[in-house]
């Protein structure tokens, strides 16, 4: 009786939380005014049809109802029926459409004066997952902008959660990621910032903000994830220790380069692979804006953009002729793959015929976030990337693709190191320094020089990825061919072949070179090249200026930076409690 109970328990669970959290992403932004501006994307799997959806807000973060403003609900892209409403202390957001399977659910809502000043900073605190949310999240990311009023000044911030994450500064961004969170495990910020940078609080505390934070940090045990501060250096007193394992890295990465045996060189592309595989292959790289280029020359090389050149009237010399390069989409063939579709719906998203350069010079001019989200940049070129990756993934070469090392050895180097050190040792010796003292003294410049080799050869040197030796050999001799100033062999006569070596060459960041093959082509080939090539080109620069609308569209800013944009004496941390989350109310979602 007791195991048929049990089992009665587990279908109950299934009928009650019959839905899964695939990814939570929120992104939360502070406006000058005082408000809070959220947009939250949740990927759910429903294994049924639900009456509807509700996201809950808990109380700490809206006064009455009337404070939040909800802007917008949609399921799978759609907008969808929602209403607002009030179920004990926290308030719902409602949605009331939900499928069977997969749904994308994306909620803009503002809760008006969220911040609160303190004497010494403004703060605000906001619950970006709710405890109440009763099944594991696959995934979490999210982020907080503060206003541009806090740049350049004092910035804190502290997430508590019970499970601990990872978080990074990106300009006036603070994102937070947690993989696999539990379920009833609440995710919360508060952010401290500099008063002057919005307009209008909520609630006024005579108190230090500051000092409450550092006081629960010590409470709950933070863990420090972001100090604007410069890092301390001290000595070291290990050099020969560390010149010595350098020396024995060297010559197994020697013996590693003489094992390798390369094929003749060969101008053709020896087979038809994703030029994003090819660069992780040959030199363990995946450069976005090079496999973008090379996305949209195939597409040229098989007709289905054209490039029509259009020149400006009264100009005689060929280049001053060429006003700009016009793209026209001829055709969208049944079987182009994801990430190309997605090319072509981010560059023609206005019409069959575009302008790059003109397109971009249009992008410098959008300016705020919202203005960002208008256009499908962000939704397209994130697409492509993730659908690239997956091709990279699915070969099972993303490993390969994260880092470039050095493919040939140092042994050159390593014969310089030895002699500075017993050059050294014999000078110790005739001046009457201690050996130990000369030893250390050379060992330090060595490790100088081959620090500076490691850094120069890990950014052109490669590793062949284990398994995939017979394909890297053949990519790797179409490198090098490529990268050579003449042929060898008599150049393929075919426009197409030549398409595809640009294609390619764009992708292994070598497609300058191709132009050294030119004068071996005919004019008509020659043509097409170079048409291709000045459409690279202007490709990149698209590229970078649709890179900015997608980040200020993503992230309100249109420059990510490694660094934020706060000043030195920032701070950040994780801590297991507080901040007015644990043992408070709490806010969540589900189904019903």
């Amino acid at each position: 009786m007791g195991m048929k109970n049990f089992f009665l328990a587990l279908l109950l669970c299934a009928a009650v939380f019959s839905f899964s959290i695939d990814s939570y992403y929120t992104h939360a932004t502070v406006l000058p005014n005082g408000d809070l501006n959220v947009y939250e994307k949740m990927d759910f799997t429903l294994e049924k049809e639900y009456n509807e959806g509700y996201r809950s807000i808990r109380p700490e973060d809206f006064g009455s109802l009337s404070d939040i403003i909800v802007k917008s609900v949609k399921v799978n892209g759609k907008t969808v029926a929602h209403e607002l409403n009030l179920n004990g202390n926290n308030a719902e957001i409602v949605w009331k459409k939900t499928f069977a399977g997969k749904n994308a659910v994306e909620i803009e809502y503002a809760i008006k004066k969220r911040v609160d000043l303190y004497s010494d900073f403004a703060k605000v605190c906001y619950e970006h997952y709710g405890a109440n949310w009763q099944v594991a999240a696959k995934g979490l990311r999210a982020e907080m902008t503060l206003p541009e009023g806090s740049r350049g000044k004092d910035m804190h911030f502290e997430i508590y959660s019970a499970k601990q994450g990872s978080s990074a500064v990106q300009d006036l961004t603070i994102v937070s990621e947690i993989a696999d969170v539990p379920a009833g495990n609440y995710v919360g910020g508060c952010y401290l910032f500099d008063k002057g940078a919005v307009g209008a609080y909520r609630k006024t505390f005579n108190e230090s903000a500051l000092a409450i934070l550092k006081n629960e940090r010590e409470i709950y045990g933070s863990k420090e994830v972001f100090n604007g501060g410069m890092p301390g250096t001290g000595l070291e007193y290990c050099c020969v220790p560390v010149f010595i394992i350098l020396l024995m890295i060297s010559a197994v990465k020697f013996a590693q380069g003489m094992g390798k045996k390369k094929l003749a060189e060969n101008i053709l592309p020896p087979d038809e692979e994703e030029p994003a595989v090819v660069s992780a292959l040959v030199v363990n790289d995946f450069p976005e804006k090079d496999l973008f280029a090379s996305t949209l020359l195939d597409l040229i090389n098989k007709g289905v953009v054209d490039i029509v050149e259009l020149e400006k009237k009264g100009e005689t010399s060929a280049e001053a002729k060429r006003e700009r390069t016009i793209l026209m989409l001829r055709k969208r063939p049944a079987d182009l793959k994801p990430y190309e579709q997605a090319l072509l719906d981010m560059i023609f998203s206005s019409g069959k015929e575009v302008d790059l350069d003109r397109m971009a010079d249009e992008f410098k001019g959008i300016k705020t976030m919202a203005d960002a989200k208008k256009l499908p940049i962000q939704k397209n070129m994130d697409k492509y990337l993730e659908e690239v990756k997956n091709i990279v993934k699915a070969k099972g070469l993303w490993g390969a693709a994260q880092g470039k090392q050095k493919k040939y050895g140092m042994y050159p180097l390593a014969f310089f190191a030895v002699a500075i050190v017993g050059i050294g040792g014999v000078f110790s010796l005739m001046s009457g320094i201690s050996i130990s003292s000369g030893l250390t003294c050379c060992s330090s410049l060595g490790i100088i020089a081959l620090a500076a080799y490691l850094t120069y050869v890990s950014a052109t040197g490669t590793s062949v990825p284990k398994g995939f030796e017979q394909e890297h050999a053949k990519w790797d001799a179409f490198y090098r061919a490529v990268k050579m100033s003449r042929m060898k062999e008599y150049p393929p006569a075919s426009a197409i072949v030549w398409g595809k070596v640009l294609v390619y060459a764009t992708a292994l960041g070598v497609a300058d070179k191709v132009k050294s093959h030119l004068s071996e082509l005919d004019a008509l080939i020659v043509k097409k090249v170079e048409g291709m090539d000045r459409t690279r080109v202007h490709t990149y620069v698209f590229y970078h200026s649709a890179m900015e609308v997608r980040n200020l569209s993503k992230y309100g800013t249109r420059h990510l930076e490694s660094h934020s944009g706060f000043s030195g004496h920032s701070s950040g941390g994780w801590s297991s409690g507080g901040g007015g989350f644990s043992g408070g109310s709490s806010g969540g979602g589900g189904f019903r």
